[in-house]
């Protein structure tokens, strides 16, 4: 099969790699889309802790065309989305903290390739009349749903969500179908925050054209959001997050900043406030349950543009650079 690994830094290298084959309890999987991911993006700048020779791409869909001996042949055929690891459910981690941390995971290959193998467990099929483009959203919606799952949502909240990437998209329409009253999402792409609207979205706030926490104090008769999302991975945003919350309102780290980078919050008013600060990372134990949570969103226009293989460093590109929402890769297409 052929595959794209990455070398290290921007550099990637396409080749014939031999085709996966499926242990006792895993499936081989005909990849049809797989997004580019921000954390596939701080990779290849440093800024994501990763060793090459690596074929990277974690989020992904496609049909699985070959199982091991202890999987049944009815799942060929099935199509489904791929989770990048099992879990055991009994390790300390599932029981106290959460499946995607799993100390007994197995990881599935890099899905920058044609064909995948992963564990059966972690190939989940989608509902009927899902496209496979869609499909391949659920990793990123998973980290979104796992983290706004978290939160505790009082009646009649406002909520902000700091960008409209694929997460603030997905955070923003979690927010609103875990009961938040005003969602605001703060963008200064327009075509984003149109598409913010679609999901949701009932204020669109441009930084360019006012300041965040007017329009906040302005919605809120000067108390603040009960909720703050900051999902591009700015220490700066997620130290304005803060800034807008009311006392004991919740800031939820939804982007993945820098590893080793500083808060730069006034710890002064974060005291005063009593703020809670929620790291969220990962799929939690939602990514089952992500599929149909997404099914019924208005997703048209999220994914920007489309790359073959041999592309992927051009759409990890395109990606960095903002210019669209989601780039997807189609290994097959």
């Amino acid at each position: 099969m052929r595959a794209n690994t990455w070398l290290g830094g921007d550099r990637f290298e396409m080749g014939e790699v031999p085709d996966p084959v499926p242990g006792p309890d895993q499936v081989v999987v005909r990849v049809d889309t797989v997004g580019v991911c921000g954390t596939d993006v701080h990779i290849t700048q440093g800024l994501f802790p990763s060793t090459p020779p690596l074929v990277l791409g974690h989020e992904a869909s496609g049909e699985i065309v070959e199982v091991g001996k202890n999987v049944s042949l009815a799942r060929i055929g099935e199509r489904v989305a791929m989770d990048t690891t099992s879990h055991c459910g009994e390790c300390e981690n599932c029981r106290t903290w959460t499946w995607s941390r799993c100390e007994n995971a197995v990881k599935s290959s890099g899905f920058f390739a044609e064909l995948a193998v992963l564990p059966s467990q972690s190939a989940h099929r989608i509902p009927e009349g899902m496209s496979l483009e869609t499909a391949a959203l659920t990793e990123p919606a998973s980290c979104c749903l796992s983290g706004v799952s978290r939160l505790s949502i009082p009646a009649g909240a406002v909520a902000v969500v700091i960008g409209g990437g694929i997460m603030g998209q997905f955070t923003l329409a979690f927010l609103k179908s875990h009961g938040v009253k005003t969602a605001v999402m703060s963008e200064p792409v327009r075509t984003r925050r149109e598409i913010a609207r679609e999901l949701g979205a009932d204020v669109l706030h441009d930084p360019a054209e006012g300041d965040l926490n007017d329009l906040v104090n302005d919605l809120t008769g000067g108390r603040g959001a009960h909720i703050a999302a900051e999902a591009v991975g700015r220490p700066a945003l997620v130290a304005k997050c803060a800034e807008v919350v009311r006392p004991r309102g919740d800031v939820l780290m939804i982007g993945v900043c820098p590893q080793g980078a500083p808060l730069p919050v006034d710890l002064y008013d974060f005291h005063y406030k009593e703020i809670r600060l929620q790291g969220a990372f990962g799929r939690g134990n939602v990514f089952g349950d992500t599929p149909a949570a997404i099914s019924s969103l208005k997703l048209d226009g999220v994914i920007s543009g489309r790359y073959s293989l041999d592309e992927v460093p051009q759409a990890i590109t395109d990606s960095a650079s903002g210019k669209g929402i989601k780039f997807v890769i189609k290994p097959n297409g």
